[in-house]
């Protein structure tokens, strides 16, 4: 019989990828997403081995494994812990002393790596004859019993969610009393099954002197999709039902963690490029630019994480990087309400409590101050798509948050607008010129839970429906399959429009043709230095003059209609490029190779970087004729810089004593300098070969160019130790030295 490995892990995919690996190897595994059910397992299939995860619902890891360690005759199992969040030595410390783990790991998990563990650990254990029973499938704990009861409630009668966040109804405020059992609201639910579902409460009935009584927001899916559900208003009902747990939000290979006790953020984290720690330390001169690339290269070489390698390297110390967290968690958290898409997935744990910093942020300043700054106007125009005609009515919260929202949003000031009777179309329109302020204040209003939007009813309806068609058009949807609403006019026509109608057509195919051509930063009359808000108020000017409604009945045709949403799109896609602050790097960096005539091709830039990547392996195989080959194709598609440093020193490295080769790498490194002055591998290359030559004072003197752009560079600092170990040789005049003559 195999042994038997359970694993412990609340995300399906990481128990799926564990299971996988490891029966590969032989090993019969068993997985479990939670305490109670990793307690179940244990108990009824005696395990010779765990892998259990640190986060885990409702309690943390550690709770698990002092369970698995309360009968004496399992006292010594082999238990290894993981985690993607605590990293932190002292939480390994504890793992290793107190509960006896045998390794503490870091996700992403190296899965040789665990292998080797795992079978070191299993090497003294024989397998035996015990046959274990077939898990059974429980019920997870972590869902709460109103979760539970709505989602109940939907299944029996067929409704969905509400979408985006705007509240359909949702019965009354919630309520105090203690939480139901789980099995009594299993028992109340089959008792009713037979019998027909009762009704939503109604708008009418949950407005009550014109204040909406309701709950204010959708019943929060575990996981779902943020266009669908910002995360303001993920924020706010979580704030609402002050729930503790773990908010996790992934986009595009961005992945962003918000710890919530009772309703309040309390600490972030986040994988983003300049939202780690370390980007923070460097942009306050807590650390020097030298320091922080040394320490990454550490955490590459160590496999260490970036705190493990602050910690090592002594660039700080804990009470230092405490405190840098609680800043870096307060910039970050306003940061992620800009998130315009990607999922989400919530987590009701208390397992962090006491094992992350705790900047306890204030929760609505934290929302106001985010929806102020940071999301986009095509995210809020989507969210009010198809409902700009409803009124928006006042909620029991809104007196509540009033004082936040007005000390956020003190000019123009719209909160008292809302009177149940203003929709966003009316006071956008009467507000026209303040729509850069206006419309985040609408935002923060319908996501926060002050307003909602009422349910549909028989006299809305058809208005929704016409509202959310013309939204349609506008963000470019399918509606009839070809993306295109049958005005009743001929494609071209035309003939009989008005002079004004004219005059708009005229514009519009002007406008066309020249945004089209415009690069993103000429859209908005704005240069590369110029700042977000002054992009985002050309913007809502720009997206004001080229909404559909400003061409509403003026008989234009399909054609003509078409043009006018490719200008929106084309302002939108320029608006989300340049306050994106990675995006917008990359753009500029498209723009710079254009003008200079260099390949802009993306396909072409990836294959470049692969034949790169390439090179570089048969360098350190010393196959340099075949780097030679594959780094010719590579500067073909892109000549970068570094191909041609590196490509030089392959050439020379093909025949050393040639003097062809020798005066063919020079010219490539040279190249590679005069296109970029500020490339430490070209001068370290150039140094390298002289000192082969035996032109030891040229070596020096390119080694000391290496130095004063890359201070770290280990090869340039013992090559010059190596000169002085040596001393330093006569200048010897030849070919070689005329073609290094550095002329400044």
């Amino acid at each position: 019989m195999p042994h038997r490995v359970l694993v412990v892990d609340d995300e399906e995919s990481i128990r799926s990828l564990i299971k996988d690996y490891l029966e590969g190897q032989g090993y019969r595994v068993l997985v479990a997403p939670d305490c109670d059910k990793a307690l179940k397992i244990f108990e009824a299939n005696r395990p010779h081995l765990a892998i259990v995860d640190f986060l885990l619902p409702p309690k943390n890891g550690f709770a698990v494994v002092e369970s698995m360690r309360t009968a004496q005759k399992n006292a010594r199992l082999p238990i290894i812990m993981m985690s993607g969040v605590f990293k932190n030595p002292k939480t390994a410390v504890e793992a290793r002393e107190k509960y006896q783990v045998v390794e503490f790991l870091s996700k992403p998990l190296d899965l040789e790596q665990l292998t080797e563990i795992v079978s070191d650990a299993l090497q003294d254990l024989e397998p035996d004859d015990f046959e274990p029973e077939a898990p059974q499938m429980i019920r997870p704990t972590s869902i709460s019993p109103e979760r539970k009861k709505s989602v109940a409630r939907r299944k029996r009668s067929g409704t969905k969610p509400p979408p985006r966040g705007l509240s359909y109804g949702g019965g009354p405020p919630k309520a105090s009393a203690s939480a139901p059992d789980l099995d009594a609201i299993d028992d109340a639910a089959d008792e009713r099954a037979a019998s027909p579902a009762p009704r939503e409460p109604s708008m009418a009935s949950l407005i009550q002197d014109g204040i909406y009584v309701g709950r204010p927001f959708p019943e929060l899916e575990e996981e779902g999709s943020i266009a669908e559900l910002p995360v303001a208003l993920l924020l706010s009902s979580i704030r609402y039902d002050a729930s503790t747990g773990m908010l996790d939000m992934t986009d595009s290979g961005t992945h962003r963690r918000i710890y919530i006790t009772e309703g309040s953020p309390t600490f972030m984290q986040s994988n983003a490029e300049g939202e780690n720690v370390g980007a923070l330390l460097l942009r306050r001169g807590r650390i020097t630019e030298p320091d922080f690339d040394r320490c990454l290269r550490y955490m590459k070489d160590k496999r260490r994480t970036l705190q493990q390698s602050l910690l090592e390297l002594k660039l700080v110390n804990e009470p230092d990087l405490a405190t840098a967290y609680k800043l870096l968690a307060g910039q970050l958290l306003p940061l992620a309400l800009g998130m315009s898409g990607g999922t989400f997935r919530w987590r009701i744990t208390d397992a962090f409590v006491g094992r992350v910093p705790e900047g306890r942020f204030d929760a609505m300043a934290t929302l106001f101050d985010g929806i102020k700054r940071h999301v986009h106007p095509p995210q809020i125009l989507k969210f009010f798509k198809g409902r700009e005609d409803i009124p928006l009515v006042r909620t029991t919260e809104f007196e509540k948050l009033l004082p936040y929202f007005r000390r956020t949003f003190s000019a123009t000031n719209i909160a008292q607008q809302i009177d149940g009777g203003t929709t966003y179309r009316s006071i956008t329109r009467s507000m026209a010129d303040d729509a850069s302020t206006v419309i985040p204040q609408l935002f923060a209003l319908g996501t926060s839970g002050m307003c909602v939007l009422p349910e549909l009813t028989e006299a809305n309806a058809m208005e929704v429906a016409v509202n959310a068609a013309a939204a349609d058009i506008q963000f470019g949807s399918e509606l009839d399959g070809s993306g295109e609403l049958d005005l009743g006019l001929e494609e071209g026509g035309g003939a009989d429009l008005s002079p004004e109608a004219k005059k708009a057509a005229a514009r519009i195919e002007r406008y066309h043709d020249d945004i089209m051509s415009q690069d993103f930063f000429r859209i908005f009359n704005a240069s590369r230095d110029t700042d977000d808000e002054t992009v985002k108020a050309a913007y809502f000017d720009l997206a004001k003059k080229w909404h559909t409604d400003s061409f509403a009945n003026l008989g234009l045709s399909r054609g003509q209609l078409r043009k006018v949403d490719e200008i929106f799109q084309r302002i939108t896609e320029a608006y989300n490029t340049i306050t994106n602050p990675q995006q917008r790097s990359e753009y500029i960096v498209y723009l710079d190779r254009k003008e200079k005539g260099l390949p802009t091709d993306v396909n072409e830039i990836l294959r470049g970087e692969q034949l790169y990547d390439q090179a570089l392996a048969m360098n350190r195989r010393r196959d340099f004729q075949g780097a030679k080959s594959v780094l010719e194709e590579a500067v073909r598609l892109n000549p970068d810089p570094l191909y041609y440093a590196t490509l030089g020193w392959a050439v020379f490295n093909v025949n050393q004593k040639s003097q062809v080769h020798v005066t063919e790498a020079v010219k490539h490194l040279k190249h590679a300098i005069s296109e970029q002055e500020n490339l430490p591998v070209a001068y370290q290359y150039l140094g390298q070969i002289c000192f082969i030559r035996g032109q030891h004072n040229e070596a020096k003197k390119w080694w000391q160019r290496c130095l004063e752009w890359e201070p770290n560079n280990i090869d340039a600092a013992r090559g010059i130790r190596m000169v002085h170990t040596r001393g330093e040789s006569k200048n010897q005049k030849g070919l070689l030295s005329k073609f290094l003559t550095n002329k400044k």
